[in-house]
């Protein structure tokens, strides 16, 4: 058997684990987590008091507000850092990543991480900021990630769920009590009951259910396309943003962050402006857009996996080639997939290609199960030292293949030329595979790394191989016969 190492494998559905009908989590307006691979949504605290179900809509979002009152009162009454209501309100700020929700980033399992303690400091820092200028509105801490360059919605996430778990923790137990899921009570857990999922290794987690319309989708980086939209709603942010990046000739996110809190925090009334349009213009995660494949990938990793079984069999104890040959044949799974079947279709919302991601996480859940039928093992996202690899295959010490995959329009050239290269040296394998998800604006970038290509083989240089999959909008199957 191939053991690829990394960071996630075999993905579990809460829904499949305990023999529960997706559809039941459906009509409850639930998520149907992985239970051993974080979902890469997260909850905002802006939806809470939106939210359809009422646990949500009027004891969390109270918890919450209540919550962080607190933590402005104790802040505001503040004289320096680290004096008793400095230290009362750090402690009410807790970045811990809770582990029972299963969102966020996570790898190979989904245990809580903590944070650098600069992180709080710096929130803690811009919410007195905010208190200064005579706004106590608890729900400035929804803003941080718009504010600072390490807080990103994980962040957030993170600390709105361990605010309103004992609210989660309800939904959760009414849930499993009416379709007969057992539960177990947490220990020091205030008597608040859970369902437990056994790891293969017998580690046991306990798991809380989100619902969908409090969860937005979590960005691979931190995006400007949110803080944009909701700057654009007040004209007078929106001059001053534009006039301070006038004069910097690449603004990076940090910057635009930069510019973004020094405008919103001019007066308290430019700052509930602000404030108020976020709240306003901010959605839940759709499922008939699913910008992540969110909902295809369970719907590949729940259903039939024997149309995906190869008649070819690989025999990856011969070595390096033998694995690659696997690797390409999985590629080409999917390209066909792709390409002759409708699967672009979900790797497109409107005339815009989904985030890289969707087709990263697509690949795998199809590349999963043509790996559990052909008895091999799959995990993403490995990190050898070089950075993250989209994919590593490996058997033994010296059988590894590295997969890479880009969208035509990212940074092809220096993903083909530098990244896969590095990975490889951190690796300590010569094979690894390009794969170029072509949505249009390849132009002169292919040529360039066949180029690059030709070269390495022509100086006797191991050569990542290249593949590119046509990616882009097509006619319906009925008007392509």
């Amino acid at each position: 058997m191939v053991k690829i190492m990394a960071r996630i494998s075999n993905p579990v559905l809460f829904s499949k684990y305990f023999t529960i009908d997706p559809a039941k989590l459906e009509a409850a307006g639930l998520i149907d987590p992985f239970l051993n691979v974080d979902t890469q949504l997260f909850i905002d605290p802006v939806l809470l008091a939106k939210s359809a179900n009422q646990v949500i809509s009027t004891k969390a979002i109270k918890e919450f507000r209540t919550h962080f009152s607190n933590f402005v009162r104790l802040l505001a009454i503040s004289k320096r850092e680290g004096d008793a209501a400095w230290k009362a309100a750090w402690k009410l700020l807790d970045l811990q990543e809770p582990p029972e929700n299963g969102l966020g980033y996570g790898g190979s399992g989904t245990s809580g991480n903590s944070r650098p303690d600069r992180i709080r400091t710096a929130m803690m820092r811009t919410a007195q900021e905010i208190i200064d200028l005579g706004t106590s509105d608890p729900e400035m801490i929804s803003l941080m990630g718009f504010f600072e360059e390490e807080v990103g919605p994980d962040t957030i996430s993170d600390f709105t769920t361990r605010v309103i778990t004992p609210q989660l923790a309800k939904i959760t137990t009414d849930f499993c009590t009416a379709y007969g899921v057992p539960v177990r009570e947490i220990p020091e857990g205030g008597g608040m009951k859970l369902p437990v999922y056994t790891t293969p290794d017998g580690k046991e987690k306990f798991i809380l259910l989100v619902p969908r319309d409090i969860v937005r989708d979590l960005p691979v980086a931190n995006d400007w396309s949110d803080i944009e939209k909701a700057a654009n709603e007040n004209k007078k942010i929106r001059d001053r943003i534009n006039a301070m990046l006038s004069k910097i000739a690449k603004p990076t996110v940090a910057d635009r962050k930069a510019a973004l809190k020094r405008a919103a925090l001019e007066s308290p009334d430019t700052f509930e402006s602000f404030l108020e349009a976020v709240k306003e213009n901010t959605s839940s995660y759709d499922p008939s857009l699913d910008a992540l494949a969110y909902y295809k990938i369970k719907n590949i990793l729940s259903g039939d996996s024997s149309a995906l079984k190869s008649r070819q069999t690989y025999n990856v104890d011969e070595g390096p080639e033998a694995l690659r040959d696997f690797v390409l044949a999985a590629v080409a799974m999917f390209q066909h997939h792709v390409e002759k079947g409708n699967l672009w279709e979900e790797l497109w919302i409107g005339n815009e290609p989904k985030k890289e991601r969707a087709a990263q996480l697509i690949f795998y859940a199809l590349a999963d199960c043509f790996c559990k039928a052909n008895n091999v093992d799959i995990s993403p996202e490995a990190n050898m030292g070089g950075g993250p690899i989209d994919f590593k295959f490996s058997k033994g010490y010296r059988s590894r293949v590295l997969v890479e995959m880009k969208r035509s329009t990212g940074t092809v050239v220096h993903g083909y030329k530098k990244q896969l290269e590095i990975y490889k040296d951190a690796a300590q394998t010569d094979f690894g595979i390009f794969v170029i998800m072509d949505f249009g604006g390849l132009r002169s970038k292919l040529s360039k790394i066949k180029w690059l290509r030709e070269k390495r083989l022509e100086s006797g240089e191991p050569a990542s191989e290249i593949i590119v999959i046509n990616a882009r909008k097509k006619a319906s199957a009925s008007k392509r016969t």
